[in-house]
């Protein structure tokens, strides 16, 4: 498992080298870069989007985990830890700045999307548990260490919390990639990359600060979305 140890030490080392460093990035550097993951976010969902087989599954799957999401208040749980993580790792520094409450929720949203359950992490952690290459999340580690320092430069050391929800799930797909794949057909793996797309397209547009979509309680769709993608191509496609 080198992709999700690798993936994780990335994240610290990013969030370790924000704190230390982070004050050397102006403001204005910090927006604009945050803007450029903004883009970024939007360009993956957008490709990750196009490669759906068949949009009712996806959009059903997509509201339908939103609602549950909304109902066991996942982003509000979310939340409230990681408020009580930063509590607990802040510096004085940190603690006694003028960021917004909003603007470190919005971001952790943000990272946890990015961190945990983007369509690369778990595209790179099927690969490497069917072909054993980690080159994928050897990648996104690279990325994930850029994204961690400029992030933590802006609301601390707390985000370094995420490697483990981001281990533990990589983890578990690379495991169960060599008994669960062979069961999952292209149609639903298709729909399963264009749900997480959506959920990447709401990253990017809350990152930019264009709409407060409820990414984290969107994140039971990606458990409805293929049990609902076959149920359609067995029922209902042509």
């Amino acid at each position: 498992m080198v992709g999700p140890i690798v993936n994780s030490a990335g994240i610290i080392a990013g969030a370790l080298c924000g704190v230390l460093g982070g004050r050397l990035l102006s403001p204005d550097f910090r927006t604009k870069i945050n803007n450029v993951f903004g883009c970024i976010s939007l360009g993956i969902g957008i490709s990750m989007v196009t490669k759906g087989q068949a949009l009712p599954p996806v959009i059903l799957s997509l509201l339908f985990g939103a609602i549950l999401g909304e109902l066991c208040r996942i982003e509000s749980m979310v939340m409230r830890l990681a408020l009580k993580v930063v509590g607990l790792l802040r510096f004085k520094r940190l603690a006694t700045s003028n960021l917004s409450g909003q603007v470190f929720r919005d971001q952790f949203a943000v990272l946890t999307i990015l961190f945990c359950v983007s369509g690369l992490g778990f595209i790179g952690s099927i690969e490497e548990g069917l072909t054993g290459d980690p080159s994928l999340l050897l990648v996104k580690a690279v990325l994930d260490f850029f994204t961690a320092f400029v992030f933590a430069s802006n609301i601390g050391g707390a985000i370094g919390i995420l490697v483990l929800p981001q281990y533990a799930i990589q983890t578990a797909v690379l495991l169960l990639a060599t008994t669960v794949m062979p069961f999952i057909t292209p149609t639903m793996f298709a729909d399963f990359s264009a749900c997480g797309g959506f959920i990447m397209l709401g990253t990017g547009l809350r990152l930019l600060g264009l709409a407060q979509i409820p990414v984290l309680s969107m994140l039971p769709s990606l458990l409805l979305v293929m049990p609902l993608a076959f149920l359609w191509a067995k029922f209902f496609a042509a």
